[in-house]
């Protein structure tokens, strides 16, 4: 598992945000992303469904990294290991100047 700052992430990163979907309403990244809340994360359905190759890194975004954590432990253990924690989750990533959508 890595970590990478979210300053890092650019328009071809592929970016799963694992908040709850409370969470995800209230605020969400701009660019673009896919969003399963952590309880409804299954990997293997989710490397399948978005027709990932070991080639594409999943970041991962939560509120803190915690979560996002779990996650990259998630598809770990199937075996997907190009996986990494966004630093600071949305609150780092909004600082850092990503522009977040609110609702």
């Amino acid at each position: 598992m890595r970590f990478i700052k979210p300053e890092s992430l650019n328009t071809n990163s592929f970016i799963l945000d694992v908040r709850t979907i409370e969470e995800y309403q209230r605020s969400a990244l701009k660019a673009e992303h896919k969003h399963i809340a952590l309880a409804d994360l299954k990997p293997i359905e989710f490397i399948k469904d978005n027709a990932l190759t070991g080639d594409c890194t999943v970041n991962i975004l939560c509120a803190s990294g915690n979560r996002a954590s779990q996650a990259a432990e998630m598809f770990e253990k199937v075996g997907f290991d190009n996986v990494a924690v966004i630093i600071g989750g949305i609150v780092e990533a909004e600082y850092e100047g990503l522009e977040i959508v609110r609702h």
